[in-house]
């Protein structure tokens, strides 16, 4: 039990984001997903990749995400699909609570 903060690592091309977030557990425990977040290789300045984070709730009471943010602002980097007025998580089950999209940034040049 307690309060704890962490952070989800997005990994990109040009380097890693951390994003923090802070979890008050009474019993039990949470589990976010996926660990890492991995957009792999963006080949085009056009592509952009997305992934949603989803949250199980392991404790026997109802959790909520109250807030999200970048306290990096990286312009390739959006964060969508977090409700503004909070996420509920019932215990036992897993809730998607924002969606993670990577824009591809300047071409670079390749060889080999």
């Amino acid at each position: 039990t307690g309060k704890y903060h962490s952070f989800v690592e997005l990994r990109t091309d040009e380097q890693k984001l951390f994003i923090p977030f802070i979890v008050t557990v009474v019993k039990g425990g949470i589990r976010i997903s996926p660990e890492v977040v991995d957009f792999q290789t963006l080949v085009s300045s056009m592509q952009t990749r997305s992934i949603w984070l989803s949250l199980t709730n392991l404790n026997s009471q109802p959790i909520e995400i109250l807030s999200l943010y970048d306290p990096t602002p990286n312009p390739h980097l959006q964060i969508s699909g977090f409700e503004q007025q909070g996420t509920s998580v019932l215990p036992g089950s897993q809730a998607r609570f924002a969606k993670v999209s990577y824009h591809g940034g300047q071409e670079g040049m390749v060889n080999g």
